[in-house]
């Protein structure tokens, strides 16, 4: 019996070190688990507040520059109005063109352009100048001035008039000025020309 005390106290000596062991070992990997869930959730929290300052600063910046549009909206109204539109620059092609086509089949010759502004209506029940052309409901319409070369040839100016009033892009000859020169010719002012545009 007393041979056997000795073996029990080492043997639980050695059980409580190898207790103490597993336990550190134990401790230690939990330790270090925990402290890699808290690194992730730092970088993670970190990623957060860095997205958070860039919407913040996001936000700034736009309400920046809308303040700055809102001071400048007069500026950006008459540079909007001082740019051209690209369709009417479309429009505009297409007129003079059909035009010098018009007006070199009649055997005159177009000096000048000068182009009005654009109208546009909503209602056909809108009165018109009693010179001016009725527009239709919803059409948008410009005016052009041509300038010919005088004297011309009275049959050639009518046969101008003619294709004007009969082409394919709808136009319409709002005013007229002639006078009489020697034999057929005639001296011609500017004619009005209205376009009709989509």
């Amino acid at each position: 019996m007393t041979k056997g005390k000795p073996l029990q106290a080492t043997t639980l000596r050695l059980i409580l070190i190898i207790s103490l062991f597993l336990g550190a070992v134990v401790a230690t990997g939990i330790f270090i688990l925990v402290a890699d869930r808290l690194r992730d959730t730092a970088t993670e929290a970190s990623h957060i507040l860095a997205q958070a300052n860039n919407s913040q600063n996001d936000i700034q910046v736009l309400q920046r520059i809308e303040d700055e549009l809102k001071k400048n909206k007069d500026v950006a109204e008459r540079a909007s109005s001082i740019v051209a539109d690209s369709q009417s620059y479309q429009y505009q092609d297409q007129i003079i063109k059909d035009l010098t086509d018009y007006a070199t089949k009649s055997g005159i010759t177009i000096t000048n352009f000068d182009f009005g502004t654009t109208k546009s209506t909503t209602s056909g029940t809108q009165s018109p100048a009693p010179t001016e052309p009725q527009t239709p409901a919803g059409v948008k319409s410009t005016s052009v001035s041509i300038t010919l070369k005088n004297p011309v040839s009275y049959e050639r100016i009518l046969r101008f008039i003619h294709s004007v009033e009969q082409n394919l892009t709808k136009m319409q000859i709002s005013k007229v000025g002639l006078s009489k020169e020697s034999g057929s010719n005639i001296t011609s002012d500017a004619l009005t020309i209205e376009v009709y545009v989509r």
